[in-house]
């Protein structure tokens, strides 16, 4: 997710972007296209399969969904219950909202009115099994399955469930031109060597975890409606006995997670980077051929610095969503208020973040409420890369010390006496101003600084030796400095603890 910089940005340190940016922009690189099926680290046995059917209801703002899951143990331990998220159970209630209270204006302009997702019936192996839903914010399927899932083994589940879409300029929720569908169904819960994560949806950072699986999804829409989507839309047709509705068929192989934004009221605009088609999404009036040269130029310099972007196609979209940007697999939302300013500049750097997300979270994972700094501190350092790439060393360095440098030193002088603690979960954050300025900015120059010491070329090598070793996986901090010591053949950890805290 972008910082929270639209809101947080003042005018002056927007125009002094401005002056620094004064330049002409140029094409980008030549990039090549491989599919997530022909690399060794994406084995189709052994993920999760989601297939999904949703019918969307208009008058209601509601889904309809039958979901079925397959479930497959790649763990040691066998299982006698397994364990999902309801992430839109955390917009039923007020009291207990994914969003800081001083942002509520903006996250509910109209008003606020609940969301949430009623479970209706669950079966496993097509028996009816006892279920039950947990946690403060009822954010927490426990299921408990008839017989004992043995270690590789698979299991189906069936669900079918109703969710109620809230007026919510957000991840998940409706504005006045778009419906953002992002963490809207049961996702499994990952288990890992610290056990099942069920962590709640926190109000700081983006506190998802979750492993690369296969969907196939079927969107029954009103005809008017235009589909921006994580995967490829493999199929467009009339809805048997419904003139008024159209079913998108989607497939997205090999992906972390699946979000959806639709509207009536999107005009698109269509490239392509190497092989990859880019696709952007706005409306009347906003900055539609700019955010599509941003987005090629992104793809295209990524491509270059980490390693191809291993999906068909990559979209760009503007939301209803008051916090900036945020990423999912092939999909990134973009506020539309950004789109529609008169300067393109804040329009570049966000999309040139989340496009950097695809790679640091979508393609390498790792659990972002544990250890937000692995994906949100490389994603910073590389949307800098861009800019020096793109527009060269000076003009990138003058973006790095307006954006990220004075960023991070606002921050610090609220925190006297107090350790800048990087790697610590989002819950322990005091709120996302202190989150944004350590994660994100200090967490940059931390990668930065690795860079001058190791070099350009050997930080460009640890980041490919990164992604091509952990591709479709989730990491953990050690990863980073274990590769760090293996391309460059000296020990980084005390730089690391010292720089990240712990």
């Amino acid at each position: 997710m972008a910082k929270r910089m639209i809101r947080n940005i003042t005018l002056v340190l927007l125009m002094v972007f401005i002056c620094i940016m004064g330049v002409q922009l140029h094409e980008g690189l030549l990039s090549h296209f491989w599919s997530p099926q022909s690399s060794n680290h994406l084995s189709q046995h052994g993920l999760h399969h989601y297939d999904l059917e949703a019918r969307f209801v208009e008058k209601d703002n509601t889904l309809q969904v039958i979901q079925r899951t397959t479930y497959f143990n790649k763990h040691s331990k066998d299982f006698e219950t397994i364990y999902f998220h309801l992430y839109p159970n955390a917009y039923g209630d007020k009291e207990n909202l994914p969003f800081p209270s001083d942002e509520m204006e903006f996250a509910y302009p109209k008003g606020f009115e609940p969301g949430n997702i009623e479970i209706k019936n669950v079966k496993v192996q097509g028996k009816q099994v006892k279920y039950d839903v947990e946690g403060q914010q009822k954010t927490i399927l426990k299921i408990d399955l008839p017989e004992v899932l043995k270690s590789q083994g698979e299991v189906t589940l069936y669900f079918e469930y109703e969710v109620k879409i809230p007026p919510s300029a957000s991840r998940f929720g409706y504005g006045e031109t778009t419906y953002n569908l992002g963490n809207w169904y049961p996702v499994a819960a990952v288990y890992d060597d610290e056990g099942w994560n069920l962590d709640p949806y926190y109000a700081i950072g983006d506190p998802f975890y979750s492993e690369v699986s296969n969907y196939k999804v079927s969107l029954t829409l009103p005809k008017e409606y235009q589909l921006a989507t994580t995967g490829d839309i493999v199929n467009t047709q009339k809805t048997k006995g419904q003139k008024k509705e159209k079913t998108w068929t989607v497939q997205a192989n090999g992906v972390r997670d699946f979000a959806w934004v639709m509207s009536k009221d999107f005009k698109i605009l269509r490239d392509k980077a190497g092989d990859t088609d880019i696709h952007v999404y706005y409306g009347e009036n906003q900055q539609g051929k700019k955010a599509l040269e941003v987005a090629k130029d992104s793809i295209d310099i990524f491509n270059k610095s980490f390693g191809i972007y291993p999906y068909k196609q990559f979209s760009v979209v503007a939301s209803d969503f008051y916090i900036g940007g945020m990423e999912y697999p092939n999909l990134v939302y973009i506020d539309k208020n950004v789109f529609a300013m008169d300067t393109t500049l804040m329009l570049e750097y966000i999309i040139a973040h989340e496009t950097a997300h695809q790679w640091w979270y979508g393609i390498v994972g790792n659990n972002q409420v544990k250890e937000p700094w692995i994906d949100e501190a490389l994603t910073e350092y590389s949307t800098i890369l861009y800019f020096r790439e793109k527009y060269g060393e000076e003009i990138g360095m003058r973006v790095f010390k307006t954006m990220v440098v004075d960023d991070y030193t606002r921050i610090k002088d609220k925190l006297p006496g107090k350790k800048e603690i990087i790697a610590r979960s989002v819950d322990e954050f005091k709120d996302n101003r202190e989150y944004s300025g350590l994660v994100y900015s200090k967490g940059a120059i931390m990668f930065y600084q690795l860079e001058k010491e190791i070099g350009k070329e050997n930080m460009l090598s640890i980041l490919q030796y990164y992604m091509g070793e952990n591709q479709f996986t989730n990491v953990q901090g050690k990863d980073i400095k274990s590769i760090t010591k293996a391309v460059t053949g000296k020990d980084y950890q005390k730089f690391f603890e010292r720089w990240l805290g712990k």
